[in-house]
């Protein structure tokens, strides 16, 4: 009498047939995946930036005193504060943490730009988001119009 053996488990070349159609599969979809999180961090850094931003006008409106904007690009950070410096309200950093943006993914028009109490501001700002070409730019006139676009 002839005993049959029950296969349990798989063979070697279903397991490296799995494997390879898996690779190629996550190889494929890596930089989409990747170029979809760049997007999403320069999504948020942009709406938090143009947040700072319109508080700025708020600020200074309701302190009854102008409020500078700096953008310090050694540290990739954006500080809203008083004109003497000396009180912070707002500081964001734009940097490795939280957004993880690149360097000179973020460029200001002016590294400087006051608000004063009546709702004007000295000059107007560009500030430009771009890394892989995924791209924004938020435009602030100087009346305190804050409008974010969509880079080509």
């Amino acid at each position: 009498m002839r005993r049959v053996r029950l296969r349990r488990g798989f063979s070697i070349l279903e397991l490296i047939t799995v494997v390879v159609v898996v690779g190629v599969l996550a190889t494929i979809s890596a930089g989409k995946v990747q170029g979809i999180m760049m997007q999403q961090r320069i999504y948020r850094a942009s709406n938090i930036v143009q947040t700072d931003v319109e508080a700025a006008w708020a600020l200074a409106a309701r302190n009854r005193r102008p409020i500078r904007i700096t953008w310090d690009a050694a540290n990739r950070q954006m500080r809203v504060t008083d004109r003497a410096a000396t009180t912070n309200f707002r500081r964001t950093s734009l940097g490795r943490d939280p957004y993880g943006l690149p360097p000179g993914s973020v460029t200001f028009s002016r590294d400087t730009l006051e608000v004063y109490p009546n709702g004007l501001a000295n000059d107007s700002l560009f500030i430009t988001f771009s890394a892989t070409g995924e791209g924004k730019r938020i435009l602030v006139s100087r009346a305190g119009t804050v409008k974010q676009v969509k880079l080509p």
